[in-house]
């Protein structure tokens, strides 16, 4: 007599948040590189913009370039196991992205606490050179922390459901233990940087909108909800990964599982939330497209109050550095 019982096959979590991270994290920044170089004449690539690109790059070239492996894994249902090698490969991408990113968003919120605090020491001849200059320093610097646990003889780890590979945080060695300490304690003095320079600079424009013209309110807010924007966004994208490998540093925290995985896809959706706050949610951004919506008949005149006197430009020649600290 033939048995009933069978053995139930694991249950398997579902390919699709992988498939919309790869697709939305490759579309978007090609968006955002697509919109930064059409609209290079009007911002002339300025620092600001050219950390953009290093950003868009880095976000989209890191999913890119990591997430296709996954699909496999997902594709193969699971029965497909990454060779040593490539699972140092993807762990390598995947720390060097999420790091390189947070870098060069504190690289941002730098340039702008400069720009809009110290406008005299930010407006010299080098400052387009100096920021090309900061993004491969970036690069350089996150290269070499997401690679040091390889040349330390340390092997990375194939995470649940053995889709994603990183740095090994979840074993007791001391070695391990000390890497993912150091890896987890940039990351949270990076977020905790961020937080504070545009916090300073919210509260210093908070302070100087009542001293500023109507128009120039206007700016000035929209300031502020930019940069909460991205004090709040980023925050809450980097900051469970970090708590979870701090967490299995210090031995408050243990385990291989879902937590783990969701903490590393909230991390990697900074990596697309990213393109859509520092491009397509810009205030220049969406002026452009009302410009082209009123020329092209879309948009009645009457209801666009974007327009602005062209006396306002011309007169605003020795004010265009200082108008930079203001506008983003």
């Amino acid at each position: 007599m033939e048995s009933n019982l069978t053995t139930p096959s694991p249950e398997w979590p579902s390919p699709a948040p992988a498939s919309l991270l790869l697709v939305l994290g490759v579309v978007g920044n090609t968006l955002a590189l697509t919109i930064l170089c059409c609209s290079a004449k009007t911002h002339k690539w300025r620092p600001f913009y050219r950390f953009v690109c290093g950003l868009a790059i880095t976000d989209g070239g890191g999913v890119f370039l990591s997430y296709p492996l996954v699909m496999v894994r997902y594709a193969s249902n699971f029965q497909y196991d990454y060779p040593q090698a490539m699972c140092d490969y993807m762990a390598f991408i995947l720390m060097f992205t999420i790091l390189g990113s947070a870098l060069i968003v504190c690289a941002m919120s730098l340039d702008r606490f400069l720009a809009i605090l110290y406008p005299h020491v930010y407006n010299t001849p080098t400052k387009n050179r100096r920021a090309i200059i900061m993004i491969l320093g970036i690069w350089i610097f996150s290269a070499f922390i997401s690679s040091l646990h390889l040349m330390a003889g340390r092997r990375s780890l194939s995470f649940f459901p053995g889709s994603w590979c990183f740095l090994d945080f979840v074993h007791d060695t001391v070695v391990d233990r000390v890497l993912a300490f150091l890896y987890s304690l940039i990351g949270i003095l990076i977020l905790t940087t961020t937080a504070m320079l545009n916090m300073t600079v919210i509260v210093n424009v908070c302070r100087n909108i009542r001293q500023k013209r109507k128009k120039t309110k206007k700016k000035d807010v929209y300031i502020i909800g930019f940069l909460m924007l991205i004090v709040i966004l980023f925050s809450t994208c980097i900051t469970p990964l970090l708590i979870n490998i701090f967490g299995h540093a210090v031995g408050t925290i243990s385990g291989n599982g879902q937590f783990e995985l969701v903490a590393l896809r909230i991390s990697v959706t900074n990596s697309i939330v990213d393109p859509w706050i520092y491009i397509v949610f810009r205030k220049s951004t969406v002026e452009f497209f009302q410009r082209k919506a009123l020329k092209w008949g879309i948009v009645p005149r009457s209801l666009s109050s974007t327009d602005a006197p062209s006396s306002t430009k011309e007169t605003s020649g020795t004010q265009e550095s200082s108008h930079e600290t203001s506008t983003i």
